[in-house]
């Protein structure tokens, strides 16, 4: 990342965190991404990186004096591992489903490898409803030719990416 960020995806894409210094007590906290995202878009706040840097109180008095900064790569190491391996996992899933959706018109793709996908894929989304929903496109699928299953595969990565997921360039 070259420069000051835009948003707070943009240090997402560096694993990064924000550190806040307080200028009236000197205190410093370093607050995770993931868990600032969330904070901020339940309280409906903006994500941008001046209104974040604008709107940030120190943890400690309460001051608004305060400087913030993002740090690439701030998370700890095993967090790290831990976010990346989810990610992996999550994408590796998404590969399998990406491929059955492509064969479900022109054969059977309701094999052990697909349900084992859609379990992996389970976690990460809000209801169950979109992996029944690719389940059924892709047993009854075969032969048509508008593709039922390719299109629960791109809801399915929509609501992923809505989440704030990780997903592969060539998923969305």
């Amino acid at each position: 990342m070259v420069g000051s960020p835009k948003t707070l995806q943009d240090l997402r894409r560096v694993e990064g965190a924000v550190r806040v210094t307080c200028g009236a007590c000197k205190a410093v906290k370093q607050h995770d991404l993931e868990e600032l995202i969330i904070d901020r878009r339940f309280r409906r706040l903006s994500m941008e990186w001046e209104a974040v840097r604008h709107g940030m109180q120190c943890h400690a008095c309460g001051a608004n004096d305060t400087r913030v900064d993002g740090v690439p790569f701030g998370q700890e190491d095993m967090a790290r591992r831990a976010r990346r391996s989810q990610a992996l996992l999550m994408n590796l899933a998404l590969a399998v489903l990406d491929d059955a959706s492509r064969r479900a018109r022109d054969e059977d793709v309701c094999v052990p490898a697909t349900r084992l996908a859609l379990r992996v894929l389970r976690p990460y989304l809000p209801d169950r409803e979109l992996l029944v929903t690719f389940w059924i496109a892709a047993e009854t699928g075969r032969g048509k030719p508008h593709e039922p299953a390719l299109q629960a595969m791109r809801w399915i990565v929509t609501k992923l990416v809505d989440a704030g997921h990780p997903v592969w360039a060539e998923f969305r």
